[in-house]
């Protein structure tokens, strides 16, 4: 039995767009194999155009680029969110891998055993816009749903659990004392199961 699958949550902005569009145009062909739901194809369809407005707002702003990263994060979110119900849509109608094909989604692999969650690599920490800000980015880890941080300050060797994210891979620490330095470090969890801590990165507070 053949499946599809989403896949775009590890690709690029663009590249996720791109294959968004590809995927909407060839299941709202009229000769489409698979007829998926029109309620979930348009919600594709919006999805799609309002990543494209929230990315052009990222490539323009010089003032609040800031929040339309947010923002854009929060709308890519959305797109693999319906890109995944699509997905789950298609596979509740057929299981035929010639069929599946035609719709643009890559098959997807036999279920074995979940692969263990990698570690948390290229965590940096810079001074944040406002005074004891301190923002973390680090890679995306594959298959992660989330991310967990821990601070520590003056003393690496004894951490603070301080909150966690979604898929995003970016951190901001608020409240923090100006001028105080700090160590941070970051881990991926999918679900109960947790990788291992990063390496720690150290800035300072800034005033």
């Amino acid at each position: 039995m053949s499946k599809v699958k989403s896949g775009i949550a590890d690709m690029s902005t663009d590249g996720m767009m791109q294959t968004s569009k590809e995927r909407d145009n060839k299941l709202a062909d009229a000769n489409a194999k698979v007829k998926v739901n029109s309620n979930l194809l348009t919600r594709q369809s919006t999805a799609i155009s309002n990543l494209e407005q929230k990315e052009s707002a990222v490539g323009t702003a010089k003032d609040g680029l800031k929040q339309a990263i947010k923002e854009r994060d929060i709308a890519k979110d959305e797109l693999i969110s319906t890109d995944v119900a699509v997905v789950n849509f298609i596979n509740s109608q057929t299981q035929d891998a010639t069929v599946l094909l035609t719709t643009g989604y890559p098959l997807a692999e036999e279920r074995g055993a979940s692969a263990p969650i990698e570690q948390v690599t290229n965590l940096s920490a810079a001074t944040g816009d406002e005074p004891g800000e301190i923002d973390v980015n680090f890679d995306r880890v594959k298959s992660a749903t989330g991310y967990e941080f821990q601070i520590s300050a003056d003393n690496p060797d004894s951490w603070t659990n301080a909150g966690a994210s979604g898929r995003t891979s970016k951190f901001t620490f608020n409240n923090l004392t100006p001028g105080k330095k700090y160590w941070i470090r970051a881990r991926a969890f999918r679900g109960e199961e947790k990788g291992a801590w990063s390496n720690a990165v150290t800035t300072t507070a800034p005033f």
